[in-house]
């Protein structure tokens, strides 16, 4: 057998997929962190409306922009979860 200079030696396989997990965890923790941030803002805000004050013609808007306010945690979410990884990734591939 011949040691060629250009394979990697075999502990880099396994530095590469610790790299790859710990970017994955901390996306999840950035992501986790927006979401409950957000639904923490909701909550806030629905506590200070006013119940008794609406229309049956409210409703449907209410539920609307309830739907677009999660949508867009989720996007943002999901987005930094992406950034997160990227940056992992290009920080594996330099190493």
């Amino acid at each position: 057998m011949t040691n060629d200079d250009n394979t990697p030696p075999v502990y880099a396989r396994w530095r590469n997929s610790q790299v790859s997990r710990n970017f994955h965890r901390l996306g999840l923790l950035v992501a986790a962190i927006i979401l409950s941030a957000g639904l923490l803002l909701m909550a806030k805000d629905a506590l200070g409306l006013r119940f008794w004050d609406l229309i049956p013609a409210d409703i449907p808007i209410l539920g609307w922009n309830i739907a677009i306010a999660l949508t867009g945690i989720g996007l943002v979410s999901l987005a930094a979860y992406g950034i997160v990884r990227a940056i992992g990734w290009a920080i594996d591939r330099s190493v």
